[in-house]
């Protein structure tokens, strides 16, 4: 199929996501959509939608970026203490929305020996410039950015996911934050999340889910614990998550946010 000179402006958008300029392009977006036909307003009106996934907070980082281990420890689901003192040097920990990765290099600091430790991944919106963390022989890996545009596919596998004031509390796409989570997660490996359970609402055509209620609805989830502190384990190779859209976000700290399901 021949594409309009619409398809290849808006491929052109999209290209240009992770630009320092994006802010420049949003402008363009906008009186696009003000001053031009309705195909390219609606069309630009859908590359906002993807580029904008950040919320005011997150751009401009203003949460807490400090968490320890023993505060992990602390508000994590017990069993997550057990599950870290057993991981393998070949096996690999994500921490979503990990600030300065206090929590894993607390981690590794503590080994006899960093090499023994797990592969480990903090993933951060930005770091402060001055903040250069240690590197462990290798084995803490920084990602900054936007979770949700990350290219995880070509990640390590993890055996252990943990989020705690994270990525899936701030997340505004919340359906591609909870896909890629499951696909990096390996099978028999688990998810640990704590956040403010009801500020998460999914509505349905005759009821409204929490996150925890959502999640146990998913074929191949395993979830234990309750409210906001959540025990998922992936039982099965591949994840399907429900199809939602955002409905409403109310950008606090953390945010309320609620999701429309939509029919299959």
């Amino acid at each position: 199929m021949k594409r309009t000179s619409i398809d290849m402006f808006i491929a052109f958008l999209k290209g240009m996501r992770k630009s320092p300029f994006k802010k420049i392009i949003f402008a363009l977006i906008l009186s696009l959509s003000l001053t031009t036909p309705s195909a390219w307003a609606l069309s630009c009106s859908n590359v906002f939608d993807d580029l904008w996934v950040a919320s005011t907070r997150v751009e401009k980082n203003k949460f807490v970026t400090s968490r320890d281990l023993w505060e992990y420890e602390s508000s994590l689901h017990p069993d997550f203490k057990v599950r870290l003192k057993s991981l393998k040097s070949d096996q690999h920990w994500i921490d979503l929305g990990a600030g300065k990765a206090n929590a894993q290099i607390d981690y590794l600091k503590a080994l006899p020996n960093e090499r023994d430790g797990a592969q480990t991944t903090a993933v951060c919106y930005k770091l402060d410039r001055w903040f250069s963390p240690p590197k462990f022989s290798g084995k803490l890996e920084i990602k900054e950015g936007l979770f949700e545009s990350m290219p995880t596919e070509k990640w390590q596998k993890a055996d252990l996911i943990t989020d705690v004031f994270g990525v899936l509390s701030y997340s505004r796409d919340m359906h591609t934050s909870l896909s890629k989570t499951f696909d990096l997660l390996k099978k028999g490996g688990e998810l640990y999340i704590h956040m403010t359970n009801y500020s998460t609402h999914f509505k349905g055509a005759t009821q409204s889910l929490t996150l925890e209620h959502f999640l146990r609805s998913i074929p191949g989830l395993q979830v234990e614990g309750r409210f906001g502190d959540l025990k998922v384990t992936k039982t099965q190779d591949t994840i399907v998550v429900p199809p939602f859209k955002i409905d409403t976000y109310r950008d606090d700290a953390p945010p309320v946010r609620t999701y429309i399901l939509e029919a299959e």
